[in-house]
């Protein structure tokens, strides 16, 4: 695994890991990124909370939604505390801005 850093739009770092698609990520408590590189580095297709059940399917629609939209990787942070993730998910997605950011489209509409 290589551990890279994002940014959220109050300055924090956040460390992910690069996990292969088809590892357990889906299963875990935490936060994953989906992203496709380019030139400029890592471009964030969605971003999506975890809660560690192993039979929610959502993560994995999730992911393929995102790969529609040229994403190649996935990206995992462990986080094991509900507030933690979605604080942490809010400054990530006003940080990253990401492609496919169906909370923003909901608070627009």
């Amino acid at each position: 695994m290589r551990a890279v850093n994002f940014c959220g739009k109050s300055g924090r770092d956040y460390k992910f890991d690069r996990v292969s698609p088809d590892a357990d990520w889906a299963a875990r408590q935490g936060i994953a990124l989906f992203a496709s590189h380019s030139g400029f580095g890592w471009r964030i297709i969605r971003i999506v909370e975890l809660d560690g059940r192993s039979d929610n399917i959502q993560p994995i629609w999730a992911w393929r939604d995102a790969q529609r939209y040229g994403a190649r990787a996935v990206f995992f942070a462990d986080c094991d505390r509900v507030l933690d993730r979605k604080t942490s998910i809010a400054d990530l997605r006003e940080g990253l801005d990401p492609v496919c950011d169906a909370e923003r489209a909901r608070h627009v509409a």
